[in-house]
């Protein structure tokens, strides 16, 4: 009888302890909307001559393909000048978007396509990328992306 009470003891506290169910995620059109307003933000500074960073957070984390992490809203601004250098985007073009709102965060994957053409001259070249962008609700109710992760769909170069 006692190992039948000592059972029922820890099944009662390990049911006390069950994981709560988390809430569904709900994604009101007016916040994907707000979202993708900002990602437009992010191509009209790619393309732009003149780079606006308002539409990332303070703390912004990029991760580009071949490149260390970049942290920061410093480090990002150092970042696209040594970036843009090199290489004059001429257009993002997304294909393929999803956004999920998640209280204060919103999480997009996505796919599409980068153009570019080298500062040093040559043919414009075209990228196809996927990646995921986070953005963060700020106090004021706007929206800003606090990460930015893309990669390739290209093979790594070969090793020689």
């Amino acid at each position: 009888m006692r190992h039948v009470a000592s059972a029922l003891v820890l099944v009662s506290l390990g049911l006390g302890c069950a994981a709560p169910q988390q809430e569904q995620a709900v994604s009101t059109e007016a916040d994907v909307q707000a979202v993708l307003a900002v990602r437009a933000q992010e191509v009209a500074n790619a393309t732009s001559a003149e780079p606006d960073f308002s539409y990332l957070t303070d703390d912004c984390v990029i991760m580009s393909p071949g490149q260390p992490v970049v942290v920061g809203m410093e480090a990002a601004l150092e970042w696209w000048t040594e970036f843009s250098s090199q290489v004059t985007i001429n257009s993002i073009d997304y294909t393929d978007s999803d956004v999920v709102i998640a209280g204060d965060w919103a999480i997009e994957r996505y796919a599409g396509s980068i153009t570019g053409t080298p500062v040093a001259g040559g043919e414009p070249m075209t990228e196809t990328v996927k990646g995921i962008h986070i953005y963060q609700r700020q106090a004021d109710g706007t929206w800003k992306m606090a990460q930015d992760v893309w990669n390739s769909d290209a093979p790594p170069p070969a090793e020689g």
